[in-house]
């Protein structure tokens, strides 16, 4: 089977879902795919762009659509939407993170988030700066959910009961930002 930009991401994903992304080199890539190193240079630039690609991959699920009159409402959705596709993989909130500072545009779901928050009622300015906040807080919250989870794989720390309050937790945060972006809205 030839070499594929898709055969790459594709593995590039499965090693990132099995071993998380420390283990995620090119050179380990290039041995899953039974090529060369300099084979995958054909299809990547580079290891940042191909976690770019990853990124997206991760967030494709991730639909920010039409708020239906309730913007507040659709954030919650689209939040809840992003913790789902980033808890479904190993490390998803760190690859994300990454891209999300090499290539902010490239991640629609995230830049949803602020037209969301503009037609809310903030300005341009603050629904910018509003999705900004709430995009850190989703990455670090995941970020931490993942840690402790990994933490407890290693058996560095015990495992708790599995906390259904998780998802409430995340909420809350997203709630109480979305509180705190009321004092901003013009309407």
């Amino acid at each position: 089977m030839a070499l594929t930009r898709q055969k790459i991401v594709d593995t590039a994903l499965e090693i990132l879902r099995s071993y998380g992304l420390a283990d995620l080199s090119m050179r380990r890539l290039a041995r899953d795919l039974g090529v060369q190193p300099g084979a995958l240079y054909w299809h990547v630039k580079n290891k940042q762009e191909l976690l770019v690609v990853l990124a997206e991959r991760i967030l494709e699920p991730v639909k920010v659509g039409d708020a239906g009159g309730d913007p507040d409402g659709a954030v919650r959705r689209s939040a809840q939407d992003l913790r789902a596709a980033l808890l479904a993989v190993r490390d998803g909130s760190d690859v994300v993170s990454l891209a999300q500072a090499l290539a902010p545009e490239s991640l629609t779901p995230l830049s949803g988030l602020a037209a969301l928050l503009t037609e809310s009622g903030l300005s341009e300015l603050h629904a910018h700066w509003g999705a900004k906040s709430l995009t850190h807080y989703i990455l670090g919250a995941v970020a931490e959910e993942q840690t402790r989870a990994e933490l407890a794989r290693s058996g560095l720390l015990e495992p708790g009961p599995d906390s259904d309050t998780d998802g409430e937790e995340f909420l809350f945060g997203v709630n109480t930002l979305l509180a705190g972006l009321e004092v901003h809205r013009t309407r």
